[in-house]
Formats: structure tokens, sequence, C-alpha cells
């Protein structure tokens, strides 16, 4: 089962890698599903495997053009501090709910992204147009921003499922710029998140036991290089059309999973 886990872990990150997203939203059920972590730990261990999702897909991305680092900037204003705030209502929920109320938060992020990125039309592909809507779109843009540290800081993951839909839906990006100007973004909140819970949590050691020093070192970094060349790949040969379709499937697959969880429950 952990070798069958870490494959899952790796193909999310090469199939997550050119959207935008850390993989996150599936890495937290594999660890606890697959692997019975506690949904503490799997929140840690989330964060640590989407940054190095994000790390490896940004370098990509930045190397191929495909990244805007004013829009970047804005987005890191917002998303830090709510990535704090975000870490201090996920140990709330699960003090007061448990699990259930993470699951929920989720569920409806995602439902939100899957709205988003049908209604957004697939015609614009300009750079141009992107710095026209940020300066008219800017309180919008960072307000999402805020949003999307806060999902980090709770659910363990990078935010780029929200930071693509604005990019998107709200700048006009393509496919391709909107997922590498995310991973800019979610580069710099996941270590904030990712510190703030082992500060809160304290739950290192129990990380480590659950998982081994060896394997602590070398799956992140199998996780970085398979997002990195996953990403290259992708920007080269795949249509936007594809990206979109793979990132829509991934997604609904996620809010499946929850829904699952949700109808056990009744």
């Amino acid at each position: 089962m952990v070798i069958l886990a870490i494959i899952c872990l790796l193909l999310v990150a090469v199939a997550f890698s050119p959207l935008g997203l850390g993989g996150g939203i599936l890495y937290v059920p594999i660890m606890h599903y697959m692997l019975d972590w506690e949904i503490k730990e799997a929140l840690v261990a989330s964060l640590t495997l989407v940054l190095m999702v994000s790390l490896g897909s940004s370098l990509a991305h930045s190397k191929s053009g495909f990244a805007n680092h004013q829009v970047a900037k804005w987005g890191r204003i917002a998303a830090v501090p709510s990535a704090i705030i975000g870490v201090l209502l996920s140990g709330i929920l699960l003090s007061w709910v448990g699990d259930i109320g993470i699951k929920i938060i989720a569920a409806i992020v995602i439902t939100f992204v899957l709205e988003r990125t049908i209604r957004t039309p697939q015609t614009i592909n300009s750079a141009e147009f992107t710095e026209t809507y940020l300066s008219e779109k800017r309180n919008q843009y960072f307000a999402g921003s805020s949003f999307a540290g806060m999902a980090a800081g709770i659910l363990g993951i990078g935010g780029g499922a929200i930071l693509v839909t604005l990019n998107r839906s709200l700048l006009k990006m393509d496919s391709k710029k909107s997922a590498g100007t995310s991973y800019l973004v979610t580069a710099t909140i996941v270590p904030v998140a990712l510190l703030s819970h082992l500060l809160i949590s304290q739950n290192l050691e129990k990380i480590v036991e659950n998982s081994g020093i060896l394997a602590m070192i070398l799956v992140p970094v199998m996780v970085f290089a398979s997002a990195f060349f996953g990403a290259k790949y992708a920007i080269k040969y795949l249509p936007k059309q594809v990206v979109t379709g793979v990132f829509l499937f991934v997604v609904s697959v996620s809010l499946l999973r929850y829904i699952i969880d949700f109808a056990s429950l009744i």
C-alpha cells in the first residue's frame, strides 16, 4: 500500500503540474485514506508535496515565459497573511467538528472552481489583456487571492485551484500563463502555511514516525522532478483545450471523493 501511495503521489504531481495546481486536494485523501494518517499530519505532508510541485512547475513555466510576475506580486501580498489565518481556522474546525468540517469547505471550494472554469471563455490568450484587467480588477483579485491563502491554510492545499480560476475568469489569461502565475504565488503561500501548521500543531515527530527520514527526503525530491518534467512536457506539446479538460476532470474526481464521504455519514 505504501508503494501504491507513492506512485499515486507522483502521478498527481505529473498530472497537476501543467494545470497551476499543487495537488493538495488529492494528496490529503491519499495520506488519510491509503496510509491511515490523521488529518493533521496529512495536511502537513500535503503542503510539503504541494511546495515541491509549485517549485518544479513554476520553474518550468517561468523558463518558458508562461508567468506574470506583476500579478503574482499582488497575489502574494494578499495570500500570505491569509494563509496564517487559515491555519488557525483549520485547528478550530478540527477541534469543534472534526474532519468533516475540512471536507465540507473543500467541496465548496471545488464546486466554485468548477462553476467558474466552465463559465470562463476559452478564446482570450493575449498577455496584454492581463495588465489592463489587473488595474481594473485589482480589488477583486486581492480578495480572491486572500481566499486562496486562507484555503491553503485550512485545507493543506496551495490555493492553486482558486488562483487559476481568478487568473482565467477575472484577468482573462490563457491556461498556460494562468498556471505559471498561480505557481509563483503558491510557492510563497505554502511555506508560510507549512511552517504555521508545524508550529501550531507541533506534530513533526509524529510525521517522522509515520514516514521515516528517508521517505521524507526522497518522496519530495521525486515529486519535484515529476512536476518539473510534467509541466515542461505539457507546455510544449499539449494544447490548452487538453489542459483545461484535464483540469476539469481531476477537480471533478476530487469533488466526487468528498461526496462519497458525505453519503457515508447519512
